[in-house]
């Protein structure tokens, strides 16, 4: 039952209170980009849980190794871009041989592949195996980090998205602050509100 209560509250706090798009700038540049393309909102989301879940729990297991666990910040580094990098082409391959037995066309496959590429390397994918280690998280609580933090971004993502249509239909804005200072004042609004939230940041 701890399990179970350490897992959904490592979970909610990743996803909700220490939201790394809105808390920590982590994938939100990425995250203005899917917010204007809402069809991929989704799929992207699903490929971030995928990634930061796999690579956060094969971290935490690699870092109880005795040769890293008492490892610098520099070297831990290097043991996430390492086995990030190695579940991306495991996954590529994987989706490679999937693909050729679909129906989709060989742009569509390409594009797929391109968005998984942007998705496994983006900013909040590296940021939590760092979290995990620092909060010195076990097994249970690292897949639930991955989990929040593909959630995490789908709630970032959206909110922009309803940001940007709101501030497109909204005929009081000045035409200085029309289109990207309008937008970058709304996500500063609401990354002060989830920093409120909790407090404090993570990192600080």
């Amino acid at each position: 039952m701890k399990l179970i209560a350490a897992f959904f509250a490592a979970f909610v706090y990743v996803s909700l209170t220490q939201n790394l798009v809105l808390t920590g700038g982590y994938g939100a540049s990425e995250a203005i980009r899917s917010a204007a393309r809402p069809k991929q909102i989704m799929l992207f989301s699903i490929m971030i849980a995928y990634f930061s879940t796999v690579t956060s729990l094969i971290c935490r297991v690699v870092l109880f190794i005795p040769a890293f666990k008492n490892s610098n910040e520099i070297v831990s580094l290097a043991v996430y871009a390492a086995v990030l990098t190695l579940v991306y082409f495991v996954s590529v391959i994987i989706l490679k041989v999937l693909l050729k037995t679909s129906d989709w066309s060989d742009l569509e496959q390409e594009k797929f592949l391109r968005q998984t590429a942007v998705a496994s390397f983006n900013t909040i994918v590296l940021a939590i195996p760092f979290i995990t280690e620092k909060a010195t998280y076990g097994v249970h609580e690292a897949i639930a980090q991955g989990l929040g933090a593909g959630v995490a971004f789908l709630i970032a993502t959206l909110l922009i998205h309803i940001g940007m249509r709101r501030l497109e239909d909204n005929t009081e804005i000045p035409m200085s602050f029309k289109g990207t200072p309008a937008l970058f004042m709304y996500i500063a609004i609401l990354c002060l509100a989830f920093t409120g939230i909790l407090g404090k940041s993570l990192f600080f």
